[in-house]
């Protein structure tokens, strides 16, 4: 294995990033996008992200494996493998770039939208929160179609955690069994991709001397989240959702829009 202090620091942002995954489900490779495809490249970032989710969620999965939405984890994962398999094939051709942008215009679309519904308007001008708004054709639509490209997102890139987030949250109620049953489908899909990222050849040295000092570390925040979750009602949870997915969708837009005029 090769180590570098590159290696340390990348290291220590997992603890923010599983930090938040802890608390909300999802966010971690999101949120770690940049730095570890700025250390490692794309590539080989993309395979150190998938490797370190698996042994983390999987001490988080099987801890609260009873509170899982199974039903609901089998319909994610059936409507995110052929995306899955589109993703893999585009990891080696697709423009990084245009890729991110996409992404974060419709994950920062999202996020304000619901910003606005749960935050601004109970909180700025007083009006009563709907949590449990009626269901419709448009919005069923809509949250599968997140759910499809979700797949194809985290097969090219492991960050199609805010897409795939948008069908959960109105699929899955509860908090806790939100969290658990994201857990597992991260945890199955993250299994696949590994797989595929060793056939292709990004268990590099460098690529596994990150891993193992991101390893521990990763655990670290994603303990501290899980403790922070117990503390919070839904209502709390749910803002804290969107304002993490505004935060990834800006910050994906503000990296990624200047190279697309270069």
């Amino acid at each position: 294995m090769e180590f570098q202090l590159d290696f340390l620091w990348l290291g220590l942002y997992q603890v923010f990033a599983f930090f938040i995954q802890g608390i909300t489900g999802f966010g971690c490779t999101v949120l770690s996008a940049p730095f570890h495809s700025a250390v490692l490249g794309p590539q080989l970032g993309t395979a150190y992200a998938t490797l370190l989710t698996i042994p983390v969620l999987l001490y988080l999965g099987i801890k609260e494996i009873k509170n899982v939405s199974w039903k609901d984890l089998v319909k994610i994962l059936a409507l995110c493998a052929p995306g899955i398999l589109v993703g893999n094939f585009l990891l080696a051709s697709i423009d990084v770039a245009v890729a991110k942008v996409a992404i974060g215009t419709m994950v920062t679309f999202i996020a304000v939208m619901n910003i606005y519904k749960h935050i601004i308007l109970p909180l700025v001008f007083k009006k009563e929160e709907v949590l449990d708004a009626p269901d419709t054709l448009g919005r069923k639509i809509f949250r599968y179609a997140c759910l499809i490209i979700g797949g194809v997102v985290h097969g090219a890139f492991t960050i199609g955690g805010p897409l795939i987030t948008v069908y959960t949250l109105d699929a899955v109620k509860d908090k806790e069994k939100f969290r658990n049953t994201m857990t597992w489908v991260w945890i199955v899909l993250n299994i696949y991709n590994a797989a595929n990222h060793v056939i292709a050849g990004y268990y590099t040295p460098a690529m596994l001397g990150a891993s193992a000092i991101g390893l521990p570390l990763a655990l670290l925040g994603l303990i501290i989240g899980m403790r922070c979750m117990s503390k919070i009602n839904r209502v709390t949870f749910l803002r804290t959702v969107y304002i993490v997915l505004l935060i990834i969708g800006v910050d994906m837009l503000i990296r990624n829009v200047p190279a697309l005029f270069i």
